[in-house]
């Protein structure tokens, strides 16, 4: 069989299927992506792994050197590709986290401000009970003295 190349990558698995495994499982042609055979298909086996060759030739020369460049920088690229959604997270969450601080202090400050409403509200109430007090005993001490005049 040649060397055997367990490296792949999971995203070069092929729609078509192939022949069915010794174990009567179906197979799939995936491209290995290793140092010996890159860009080479095999069949492998959900149980078994790899079962054999899908192509005849091994890659060699320019097309060798060509495709292990191109999985390099495909490597590299999705290694970039990581850290930047990384920071995007992070960045989401820190914005998440000022926007929640913000939404707390406008919270905080409309709390404080109605706090400041209530206690405006209850100085205005005692005022009005004060007024109402006096009005009343205003009033009554003017009927009084119209009933003790009335009197006389």
């Amino acid at each position: 069989m040649g060397s055997q190349s367990y490296g792949s990558d999971a995203n070069s698995a092929s729609r078509n299927w192939g022949p069915n495994c010794y174990c009567g499982r179906a197979t799939s042609i995936i491209k290995s992506w290793t140092n010996d055979n890159p860009g080479r298909r095999f069949i492998r086996c959900g149980v078994h792994g790899f079962v054999n060759w899908a192509d005849e030739d091994k890659p060699y020369g320019w097309q060798k050197v060509s495709l292990l460049e191109a999985r390099d920088e495909i490597r590299q690229l999705k290694d970039e590709m990581k850290v930047f959604k990384e920071s995007v997270q992070a960045t989401n969450e820190q914005g998440l986290t000022d926007m929640n601080s913000v939404l707390v202090n406008k919270d905080e400050q409309e709390k404080y401000q109605l706090e400041n409403e209530v206690k405006a509200c209850n100085e205005r109430e005692k005022l009005l009970r004060q007024f109402i007090v006096l009005s009343w005993g205003s009033f009554i001490l003017v009927i009084a003295m119209i009933l003790a005049m009335g009197k006389k």
